[in-house]
């Protein structure tokens, strides 16, 4: 493939790659019911692009490459493979876990966003809460976060903190739950599965010349989840226009590695059937805590914005569990995750948010509403209300403390017949 087809391909999956609800907070909000306005936005939203946390994941497959360089084993694709990844390499050199450019720019542009959405909240008196969890790119995203705001409200009481605390109730971790998560019967049909959807010789034979060299120093399969991990990486980059990593793949190929890393997160972060349907109740202390924050400040005469910046895992956890959209999905057939509408990067993208908007007439007002913003659209909760996409916050306060009760008392009685 010439470099003039290869560059224009990369552009053509960028922007498909980016035909995502990310950016839909520029439509039309349905009308408020009754007069109400907003008064209090609870945000949680994950990464923005940044580089990979682990260096060893651009210097990795660079070395292997190198390696058959010096041995003669690389096809002409291959050497041309091999000088991009010396490319990217480079420009994530001492970037470990950085937000990258494009990514600062997402977090400005929702900001901007939100700001126009709910003009009415840019008060004198508004209260900002900014926090995220102790990550380099979460703390950027914070940063650029406040600083807009600071650009666009008046407001002059403003807070943004990252600390450890904040990990118990925006990425908690269950020592129960991870036991269950990857148990033998679980990972033998996910071993099954990713099987069924792995071809990586066509790959292997257009970067390298010699497939016994493959089969004897080469982890195919790790080899190539790598490149696929890469080639969605430096689309975000500086390089992005110029290299790309697209072009090894055919679209198969692609759609083969993404099934397995659905699947993989499905079963994680989902109501996956297979090991016990609870996954999702790892995020339970975000959800507690959404719930809290929307009664505790009923009765404040003033806007508030709480907004939380956390990682990919919490925000698939958080949307399967308040069953948003069809994120509540639950069943032990991988295969069928596509056609139930379990997709984890339209879930949680890069830049992706869950945003709970309160809304009444004045404090005194005993009836609120609540909508929710997943990814800028306005979500259906798994209840039905005379008012959707708006719905009472009686009705959600009693639907999502039901459930989460429920499972505390199946968990309790669960540990007492262990006991006995």
């Amino acid at each position: 493939m010439s470099t003039a087809k290869r560059l224009l391909l990369s552009c053509l999956l960028a922007v498909l790659s980016m035909m995502i609800p990310i950016n839909a907070l520029a439509q039309t909000d349905t009308p408020v019911p009754g007069g109400k306005k907003p008064f209090y936005v609870n945000h949680y939203g994950c990464p923005t692009p940044y580089y990979l946390l682990n260096p060893a994941d651009y210097e990795g497959p660079y070395a292997i490459f190198l390696q058959a360089y010096h041995q003669g084993k690389l096809t002409k694709l291959g050497r041309d493979v091999m000088t991009r990844l010396d490319l990217l390499r480079q420009d994530a050199q001492g970037r470990s876990g950085e937000m990258m450019d494009e990514g600062g720019r997402m977090v400005r542009s929702q900001i901007q966003q939100m700001v126009k959405r709910f003009p009415e909240m840019m008060t004198e008196n508004t209260f900002v809460d900014i926090r995220c969890i102790i990550q380099n790119h979460n703390i950027q995203m914070a940063n650029e976060a406040a600083v807009e705001i600071a650009r666009h409200s008046r407001s002059k009481r403003m807070s943004a903190r990252s600390s450890r605390r904040n990990m118990t109730w925006m990425n908690p971790q269950d020592k129960e739950l991870l036991a269950q998560r990857t148990d033998s019967l679980t990972m033998a049909r996910y071993n099954r599965f990713a099987m069924l959807n792995t071809s990586d010789t066509r790959l292997m034979k257009s970067l390298f010349n010699d497939q016994n060299y493959v089969v004897a120093n080469i982890d195919a399969t790790e080899l190539s989840r790598q490149l696929y991990v890469l080639s969605e990486n430096i689309r975000y980059t500086s390089l992005a226009g110029n290299t790309t990593l697209d072009d090894i793949f055919t679209p198969e190929e692609r759609h083969r590695h993404w099934r397995r890393q659905n699947a993989w997160n499905y079963i994680s972060y989902g109501n996956c059937s297979l090991n016990g349907g609870y996954q999702a109740y790892m995020q339970r202390e975000p959800l507690w805590n959404m719930l809290h924050m929307g009664d505790s400040i009923m009765k404040v005469d003033y806007p508030v914005f709480n907004i939380r910046y956390t990682n990919e895992g919490v925000l698939l956890s958080l949307a399967s569990l308040m069953e948003l959209d069809r994120c509540g999905v639950r069943t032990s057939n991988l295969d069928s995750l596509e056609a139930l509408g379990w997709i984890d990067n339209h879930i949680a993208p890069p830049g992706g948010r869950i945003v709970m908007i309160h809304y009444r007439r004045d404090k005194n007002d005993d009836d609120p509403l609540i909508k929710v913003l997943f990814n800028g659209h306005e979500a259906r909760l798994p209840f039905k209300s005379d008012c959707a996409p708006y719905y009472h916050w009686k009705d959600v306060k009693r639907y999502y403390l039901r459930k989460l009760y429920r499972y505390e008392k199946t968990r309790r009685s669960k540990e007492t017949e262990e006991k006995q």
